[in-house]
């Protein structure tokens, strides 16, 4: 039976890939990478819950060290805030938290009218 057996765990989506000055410790420089940030959230049934962290996979131009599962800290990443501004976390990873916030929205609007 499918709905017998949980569902659940955490799932990473990819947020999108662009080009950024880092301070790669490898060339012991500041150099422009690849990066790659990913987004992790819980999942329930293949339904998202909520997300709860963003990663960067991020690959030296210079060098070509690669690194994988990078947090976002301003330490290894230069100009963090535009980083961080850019890559958002999907709508549908709040879906969850989307719905019951509008079932409650419709149950207090009941309760009023």
């Amino acid at each position: 039976m499918f709905f017998g057996k949980m569902f659940y765990g955490v799932h990473k989506a990819t947020i999108g890939m662009d080009e950024f000055l880092i301070s790669c410790p490898a060339c012991e420089t500041d150099n422009y990478a690849d990066f790659m940030v990913t987004s992790n959230y819980y999942h329930f049934y293949f339904i998202p819950i909520f997300p709860f962290e963003k990663e960067a996979n991020i690959i030296c131009q210079k060098c070509g060290l690669k690194r994988y599962s990078v947090p976002f800290e301003s330490n290894v990443i230069k100009d963090i805030f535009e980083i961080k501004g850019k890559f958002k976390h999907p709508l549908y990873t709040y879906a969850c938290l989307l719905f019951v916030f509008v079932i409650a929205l419709i149950i207090l609007l009941h309760a009023i009218y």
